[in-house]
């Protein structure tokens, strides 16, 4: 993995408006520049040792523009669909890894 996960303590449920604003904010040990994980992301975690929760995780990757939906990872059966911005789903940043 190219990129670093945020601890499971910052780990919270949001709608995805929110998600996106608690990431940007979101400063861990002094360390800044955290980020919704792309879908892409999501897919290579849940296939990796995680300890993330047996819940659904929103990705930064837009599903339908028109709809205002973005792609959801499911972590308990692993599926993938796309959820309005409305909705509450849980949230683990992520960053690019470099030197701090």
């Amino acid at each position: 993995m190219n990129f670093e996960i945020a601890p499971k303590s910052t780990e919270v449920i949001l709608n995805w408006d929110d998600a996106r604003l608690y990431c940007f904010a979101l400063n861990v040990d002094g360390k800044t520049g955290w980020r919704l994980p792309t879908k892409e992301e999501l897919i290579e975690i849940y296939q990796s040792e995680n300890d993330f929760c047996d819940g659904s995780y929103w990705s930064s990757t837009v599903g339908l523009i028109a709809y205002e939906r973005y792609w959801v990872q499911h972590f308990d059966n692993g599926q993938l669909n796309v959820g309005k911005k409305s909705y509450c789903h849980y949230i683990r940043a992520v960053r690019y890894l470099k030197d701090d």
